[in-house]
Formats: structure tokens, C-alpha cells, sequence
């Protein structure tokens, strides 16, 4: 997915303090906000990382498969609005697969 020229992102994905994807179409589906996903240059240097939480969400999250989890907490998650006067948080939970990512506040 590319954004045209009109449209623009909801929000920026950061990893470690550096951009690693844009998020739009944010839907709510409560808990959690689904929306699409498009890297940015920085995202190879998580992709893996993602891939691995990814699999050990589907597995029940076993002790075994949190390191991937815990290396992506640890480097320190957050999203970044595009709409002025809107707060940077940081998600409690978020997923990237594909051109989809879901996320919990």
C-alpha cells in the first residue's frame, strides 16, 4: 500500500526513536484499532522481531517465544499523530503483519 498524494497517514509508527511505519484507515473494532500498514525504511530492522511476536501471539504467548515481545517493548514502541494537537502514546499492544496492523491503547 502507498498513500496517494491526498492521503495521509493517522498515525507513525516508531521503534527505538525511529520511524519504521505509517498507519491509516484506523478502525475501532474494541479493543483494539485495526488499520493499514505501509514500512517505512526502518522497518527491516524489526521486520524480524515482528514476525516472531507475531507467532508467539498465536501460540498463547508461551514463555519460550516472549523474547521477541519483550525485545520490541524494550526498544520502546509508540505512534505519533499526523493530526496536530493529538497525543504521542505508546500501545500497549500492537501487531504488524502484512499491510494490516492492530493495536491496543
Amino acid at each position: 500500500m502507498h498513500f496517494s498524494e491526498d492521503t495521509e497517514p493517522d498515525w507513525t509508527l516508531y521503534v527505538g526513536g525511529e520511524p519504521v511505519g505509517l498507519l491509516s484507515g484506523v478502525e475501532q473494532d474494541m479493543p483494539w484499532m485495526r488499520c493499514n500498514f505501509e514500512p517505512l525504511e526502518g522497518w527491516e530492522a524489526v521486520r524480524a522481531l515482528f514476525d516472531l511476536h507475531n507467532e508467539a501471539g498465536r501460540q498463547g504467548f508461551p514463555r519460550d517465544k516472549l523474547s521477541a515481545t519483550k525485545a520490541i517493548l524494550d526498544r520502546g514502541v509508540e505512534l505519533r499523530p499526523s493530526e496536530p494537537g493529538t497525543e504521542a502514546f505508546q500501545p500497549f499492544m500492537i501487531y504488524v503483519e502484512g499491510g494490516k496492523a492492530r493495536f491496543r491503547r
